[in-house]
């Protein structure tokens, strides 16, 4: 089935069509956005201005005839908080439906905030982690914060960027008493939820929506660095966004589309954006923030795609997301499981002489059911095609680092040790390097102990003694060809970890 979820914002209009895949899956085939400005004036005035609400109507329009042309079977549509507080809004919307077929309907600030955490937590992993989850719009600030089981807190806070440009937006650059004044009042409206949810921890702060992915790509490219495709994963030094705060601040629009990542659609309010999300770092002690390309528009997707009774998996974003791509590359999802169960089994017997974190084995687990998309396609090389499937395949729940480490792990399992020539390897930090030696030289292990993808090696019983790792493999068969495999792969690992690895106790 194939649905269409749209986002009637104050900012923009959102649209993604995506086909569902399966009981509880779905990936994009399109996407279109137009920034129509829609709450430009309304929060002041109390009414969308005419030039806006046409600039939309023409937008949506354009919208339904891409369904159309893409055979779309349903479209569900929200408006947020523009729409939601003006007086012509209920007009908006009917001049909608008659022009597109398009039937939205409004939600409130609470239904928002937790669809947007629906769509956040099916793209981030926030597993066992207590994330800070923050959208801002154009007309309000939806601030979450829960975990992957539960949302302990969904508030909706009047602070969305066209709406601040409507009440202090008078002179521009902000002066110096408008910059307190407008600080003063975020901080005012927030102060008691952020209080509290800094008193529970924050592990992680998660930030969504165009104005926070802007700000990010600007932090990026201040840094001499483009994002490899998608923005979703990236991670933001609080350092960085105070630096650019602090600038935008202080600059006309003018000024500001000077910046790299800065157009003219964004230059009048990117500021304010800047100044709310400075704001909550600041109140949770924040040393960071990761961007997610995920918000309302894949939340209200998924409610509908449990309404139809089926129900997204249960299962971490990035185990489900890899399978998914396994699938979709035409590869086998049951030999994906079994060369990740081997691996998951050689990393658990040798923590210590890795002394890798659990996190580390979850990108172990996620590159072993990885590995073998260049082999499924057939091609050439198909190391390096395993890295840029990886890299560009959409997964979901890793950051920009940890994506990194997965494809490269993936690349090197087969051949070749990890250089310093290597561009992509030579751009991740020590620490990143070393946990990518030491996973694919894991995974290496792993895939020669599967030589023959037949599954024929069920389990393995591991010992880590006086500087030898002895694996026996456990199987009712012949394993001469899978021992001999393996131990000609042991090499990588054994050098990163300084141990000897004997295969069925055989040197």
């Amino acid at each position: 089935m194939r649905l269409a979820s749209i986002d009637i914002g104050s900012n923009s209009v959102h649209m993604i069509v995506a086909d569902v895949a399966g009981p509880h899956s779905f990936y994009v085939i399109d996407r279109e956005r137009e920034r129509v400005k829609l709450g430009a004036g309304a929060f002041k005035s109390g009414r969308l201005r005419p030039e806006n609400t046409q600039a939309a109507l023409e937008a949506l329009a354009r919208f339904a005839t891409l369904c159309k042309r893409l055979k779309v079977d349903k479209i569900v549509a929200v408006a947020t908080s523009a729409v939601r507080e003006a007086r012509n809004g209920p007009e908006f919307l009917a001049a909608v439906a008659r022009r597109t077929g398009i039937k939205a309907r409004v939600i409130d600030g609470e239904e928002e905030a937790r669809l947007i955490y629906r769509g956040v937590r099916h793209a981030t992993d926030i597993e066992n982690t207590r994330a800070l989850l923050l959208d801002l719009g154009g007309g309000s600030l939806e601030v979450m914060y829960g975990n992957a089981t539960r949302l302990r807190v969904a508030k909706s806070f009047p602070l969305g960027v066209q709406r601040l440009r409507d009440f202090f937006g008078a002179q521009d650059p902000l002066t110096r008493r408008q910059r307190d004044k407008l600080l003063k009042h975020i901080r005012t409206l927030t102060g008691p939820t952020l209080a509290r949810i800094k008193r529970m921890g924050v592990d992680k702060v998660i930030c969504t929506s165009g104005t926070h992915m802007t700000l990010g790509l600007t932090c990026l490219r201040l840094r001499g660095r483009d994002p490899w495709g998608s923005l979703n994963g990236y991670v933001i030094r609080a350092s960085e966004l105070r630096d650019l705060c602090g600038t935008l601040l202080g600059q006309d629009a003018g000024q500001r589309t000077r910046l790299p990542g800065i157009d003219e659609r964004r230059a009048d309010t990117i500021h304010f954006g800047a100044a709310v999300l400075q704001t909550m770092l600041d109140a949770v002690k924040a040393s960071q923030f990761q961007l997610c390309g995920a918000s309302l528009r894949e939340g209200v997707l998924l409610q509908e795609i449990e309404r139809m009774g089926r129900k997204p998996l249960a299962a971490a974003p990035r185990v489900a997301s890899a399978l998914d791509l396994v699938r979709r590359a035409g590869g086998d999802p049951t030999r994906a499981r079994h060369l990740a169960m081997l691996a998951m089994q050689i990393f658990d017997a040798s923590r210590r002489a890795h002394g890798l974190t659990l996190r580390d084995r979850d990108l172990l687990e996620t590159a072993a059911l990885l590995e073998d998309l260049g082999r499924t396609l057939h091609l050439q090389d198909r190391e390096h095609l395993s890295y840029q499937i990886i890299r560009g395949g959409g997964l979901r729940g890793l950051s920009d680092n940890e994506l990194e480490i997965v494809g490269l792990t993936a690349r090197y399992s087969r051949g070749g040790a990890p250089k310093a020539r290597h561009r992509h390897f030579s751009e991740l930090d020590p620490d990143s390097q070393h946990v990518v030696r030491v996973l694919a030289g894991i995974l290496r292990i792993a895939d020669g102990l599967d030589r023959g993808r037949a599954g024929v090696i069920k389990s393995l019983r591991c010992r880590l003694a006086r500087g030898v790792l002895r694996i026996s493999p456990q199987s009712s068969a012949d394993t001469a060809l899978e021992q001999w495999s393996a131990q000609r792969a042991t090499k990588l690992f054994s050098q990163a970890v300084d141990v000897d690895v004997v295969i069925n106790g055989k040197a």
